[in-house]
């Protein structure tokens, strides 16, 4: 009885708990994979509505580049004319940039197909169904049209859900006319036929306004009516609501919504959970009448075989019967084996804790070694396995203990390069015939957890415990010492390996050392290592160890340069001496300016090709003249009319006029011809004046009022005349590139001259055009950028090296908006030529 009623009290005790546990995992997964089906078919209906959509748009832009449309539209001007009040429209008949064969694929109908001008007037409206358009798009008609490219936005227009597909629509010549904008009601139909024959089992698409959280049309009215609120479709249906895909243009952010009723979906989950509870009853009951029936049957057999368990023990025990057999055998064996473990457990405990202190004590002193050891000790048994493993070897390997316990040694630790050797190595170690002797030393590679290989020193010593063999390895890490044992032999070997001269003389002028690159330094010199240098450079080396300061100082050898220079090391009485050949790099510097010099000669030639209408223009007036007095005087003297005092004042005109004309040919050539460069003393105020001279008839042109106030006093600078007229030019020229986009009226250049120091004149070149950005003012002077479309971007680089050749400096000031001003800095005669001299 009491077996039968622990069994049943056990038993639901244990269906209970799992019937609350199993009852609320199977909620959870029958939720969870509802609610994944549940969104795999909103992502389906989403894709579904989006390719249907799709359809409708690739039939709109089919429509609108049809060339029916173009043909109409060749001929037509929309002005503003009387059209824009009352637009033509399309009931019944088909319009005339239809095609007559086109028919619309899709199921659903649009509501209208709209012409509409590029100024955003409703020009002709068909009408599929006898519906006007909604005033909300005649109210805002250019939010919904298309400027370069189709747009498909998503709205409501007079409170009903619209998709609105526009397309931009040209004439033959592809000039822009308007857009054609179709308007398609987002209604139930809509809706049914954007899912292409596709339905799941009581399931409704629809469109929600997520603002005010109503449905703005659905697949199934009857059910779900437009206008009801969120939350009350929500007492009946399990709502999942995305965002569509690509309607970034939208005005409005509606959402895509999927309705599922909730009761099919709880009646199943109850279904299975009930079917679940019955299972478990019927296991339940099952168990518990099995369990009922073994514990009777144990229960019988125990006590038939308690006597004679009683008294085998007595006898095993040898306990003296103290107390009399009678009464419940179980009990009395009870106390003669709990007296005997006591016993047992005394002298057990006594010979435990001798063995834990002797224990304690070796563990402690092994501990100690194997901490404080700074290499890796590692313990193998006789198949290689990994028993022990002290810290250092933690750090080295990067492997905790737990890790390595049980792994193959050579495995795990020693590189594969090595792994043979170690092999070789540990054989030895069995085959020796004294083990007490101390271990051989190998170097061989390890490897760490990361796989780095590096270089270490190991030695293994067998050790015999409790008859097993036990191997103790130990590992020591040489890295640093093959560090530097590499650099010490490195260090030795640098001198002799250096491609250039390296010498060392003491202070007594003799050549200590000299690598094999010297020997052009030493035949100069006329000795050989351990000889004297010549009179002249002992003087130099004494002075150098004396003074304790490098020189450098420039040697030409048999057609090549070197540069040498004399390093003082004045604690141990010598001098380090280095050469290198710079023969290459000197020719490199003297071809460099040869190139800068005809790049110079191109962007002149360039610049003068550009001005080549302004000089014509120029040249066209003094030639004129020439030719209208030298016509006055022949008609003069053929009809002997006027004075020779008239005659000779036409000739003096035509002498002036005709020097002018020469003049500027004369300027236009020295810009053009290339030359080399040639400083002389000139003043900065009359090469500017010169320069703005060639660029009047462009500045004229171009409507820009130009303005100059230049420095009362001469600004003599000592300067290439044809370089600095070259820079003026071009920044002048940049300044007026910089005022095309601004009002011919409100265009200005103003150029300015003066000091900025006591030994130091400047140029600024001013504008009040568009201005340069942050980001374009950190490179503007970088060869190949530019700000203009047709530009190089080699003029300012040009520019800012031949200034810095000159020992100036130009930068610029500008900000967007604001204009940009530009600093040319030369320094005065004086100072120029103070720096040439040095």
């Amino acid at each position: 009885m009491l077996a039968l009623l622990a069994g049943l009290f056990v038993g639901l005790g244990v269906w209970l708990v799992i019937d609350r546990v199993q009852t609320k995992a199977l909620s959870e997964i029958f939720d969870k994979e509802l609610e994944n089906q549940l969104h795999q078919h909103a992502r389906e209906s989403l894709i579904r509505f989006g390719e249907y959509r799709n359809a409708i748009t690739l039939q709109v832009r089919m429509l609108a580049n049809h060339k029916r449309m173009a043909q109409y539209l060749d001929p037509l001007w929309w002005g503003d004319d009387d059209v824009v009040l009352f637009p033509k429209v399309y009931v019944e008949s088909r319009p005339i940039w239809m095609p007559v064969a086109y028919k619309w694929q899709s199921d659903i109908l649009p509501s209208h197909m709209i012409l509409i001008d590029t100024q955003g007037r409703l020009r002709e409206i068909y009408r599929f169904k006898d519906k006007s358009v909604p005033q909300d798009l005649v109210d805002d008609v250019p939010l919904y049209t298309a400027e370069s490219q189709r747009r498909a936005v998503l709205t409501t227009l007079s409170g009903e859900p619209y998709l609105i597909v526009s397309e931009p629509v040209t004439d033959n010549a592809l000039y822009n006319m308007g857009s054609l904008v179709i308007l398609v009601p987002l209604n139930s139909e809509f809706l049914i036929a954007s899912q292409q024959a596709v339905k799941a089992e009581q399931s409704i698409v629809a469109v929600l306004d997520p603002e005010a959280q109503y449905i703005l049309s659905s697949s199934d009215p009857s059910l779900v009516p437009s206008g009801d609120a969120l939350d009350k479709v929500r007492e009946s249906y399990v709502v999942t609501a995305q965002s569509f895909f690509d309607y970034d243009d939208s005005d409005l952010n509606m959402l895509f919504a999927t309705l599922l009723p909730r009761s099919a979906f709880e009646r199943t989950g109850q279904q299975v959970i009930e079917l679940q509870r019955r299972q478990r009853i019927y296991g339940a009951g099952s168990i518990i009448g099995a369990f009922v029936l073994f514990f009777v049957m144990i229960s019988w057999y125990i006590n038939r075989l308690l006597g004679r368990v009683s008294k085998v023990a007595r006898r095993a025990l040898d306990i003296e019967q103290h107390k009399p057999m009678h009464g419940n055998q179980l009990l009395i064996l009870e106390d003669w084996i709990r007296e005997f473990i006591n016993m047992v457990r005394k002298t057990r405990e006594e010979m435990r804790e001798r063995h834990e202190s002797e224990m304690r004590e070796t563990e402690e002193l092994r501990s100690a070694i194997m901490t404080t050891s700074l290499d890796s000790i590692i313990t193998i048994n006789s198949q290689g396995m990994i028993i022990d493993y002290n810290a250092t070897a933690e750090i080295k390997f990067g492997y905790e203990r737990d890790e390595v316990l049980g792994e193959e040694l050579s495995e795990l630790l020693i590189a594969p390069r090595s792994n043979e050797e170690f092999q070789d190595h540990l054989i030895t170690c069995l085959t020796a015939e004294d083990w007490e002797s101390d271990p051989t030393r190998h170097e061989l590679y390890a490897i760490r957890q990361d796989g780095q290989e590096f270089p270490v020193e190991l030695a293994i010593k067998p050790v015999l415990v409790d008859r097993n063999l036990l191997f103790t390895v130990y590992i020591h890490d040489i890295v640093n010492r093959r560090r530097q044992e590499n650099e010490i032999r490195s260090l030795a070997a640098f001198p002799s390996e250096s491609p250039i001269p390296v010498l060392r003389i003491n202070s007594q002028g003799v050549v200590i050392y000299a690598n094999s690159a010297a020997t052009p330094l030493l035949d100069y010199w006329g000795c050989r290592a351990l000889q004297t240098l010549p009179v002249y450079w002992k003087n130099k080396l004494e002075e150098v160890l004396q003074n304790d300061q490098n020189i450098e100082m420039e040697l030409v050898i048999d057609e090549k340069i070197f540069s040498i220079m004399f390093a003082p090391i004045a604690e141990f009485g010598y001098v380090n001496v280095y050469a290198r050949d710079i023969t290459t790099t000197r020719k490199a510097e003297e071809t460099a300016k040869q190139r800068q010099n005809e790049l110079v000669h191109v962007a002149r030639l360039s610049t003068m090709g550009e001005m080549a209408t302004g000089i014509a223009h120029e040249l066209n007036q003094p030639l004129s003249a020439i030719v209208n007095f030298a016509n006055g005087s022949l008609r003069r003297l053929r009809h002997d009319v006027g004075s020779k005092d008239d005659i000779m004042d036409a000739l003096d005109q035509i002498t002036t006029q005709a020097s002018r004309a020469g003049e500027i040919i004369k300027r236009m050539r020295g810009m053009v011809t290339r030359q080399q460069p040639v400083r002389e003393i000139v003043d900065l105020n009359a090469l500017v004046a010169e320069v703005g001279s060639l660029l009047t008839h462009d500045i004229r042109k171009k409507q820009i009022a130009m303005k100059f106030e230049l420095s009362p006093e001469e600004l003599f600078v000592r300067v290439d005349p044809v370089q600095i007229e070259q820079i003026v030019l071009n920044l002048m020229r940049n300044a007026s590139d910089a005022l095309k986009n601004r009002d011919p009226q409100d265009r200005r250049i103003e150029v300015s001259s003066g000091r900025t120091g006591e030994e130091m004149f400047y140029v600024a070149i001013c504008d009040n055009g568009s201005g340069i950005s942050e980001e374009a003012m950190e490179q503007l002077f970088d060869p190949f950028f530019t700000t203009k479309q047709e530009g190089m971007g080699m003029g300012l680089a040009i520019s800012k090296t031949i200034v810095e050749d000159h020992h100036g400096s130009i930068y610029a000031k500008s900000g967007l908006g604001e204009g940009t001003t530009f600093v040319v800095e030369l320094p005065s005669n004086t100072e120029t030529v103070k720096s040439i001299a040095i």
